[in-house]
């Protein structure tokens, strides 16, 4: 039996709940260090809370909508961790260390990475199309 939702729609299902999961981490006791920070890394204020939640949101209602949808959220995902990404490493450079540097950045290099490889390369083909084949 063909599954009823598509490879990139699954995909932007993982998508919610990592950024929710994410989200919500900033509201567990103990996660955020003596430093403020979470993990002793992250700076989550307000602003990236917000920025968090609404990536989850958008996820989740993408990949609900259709294959369609959730492709243009990984496209825009994409660019936008992207644009975070150099706009961080460029302002931060002579403020933190380039290993500080390097592993603040390396989660949203590798969601930035994966984003556009999902919205590039999973299987364009509907999942109607491939149960009218079955």
């Amino acid at each position: 039996m063909a599954s009823r939702y598509s490879t990139i729609r699954k995909c932007a299902f993982g998508f919610a709940f990592l950024f929710l999961a994410v989200y919500s981490l900033d509201y567990v006791p103990g996660i955020t260090g003596a430093n403020g920070k979470m993990f002793g890394l992250f700076s989550m204020t307000t602003f990236v809370d917000v920025g968090h939640l609404a990536l989850g949101t958008l996820a989740l209602i993408s990949g609900f909508v259709g294959s369609r949808t959730a492709r243009v959220y990984f496209w825009f995902l994409g660019f936008f961790y992207a644009a975070d990404v150099i706009n961080y490493v460029i302002t931060h450079l002579h403020v933190v260390s380039p290993l500080t540097n390097l592993l603040v950045n390396l989660p949203h290099t590798i969601i930035s990475i994966a984003a556009f490889l999902i919205a590039a390369k999973v299987s364009k083909q509907s999942t109607d199309a491939v149960s009218a084949l079955a």
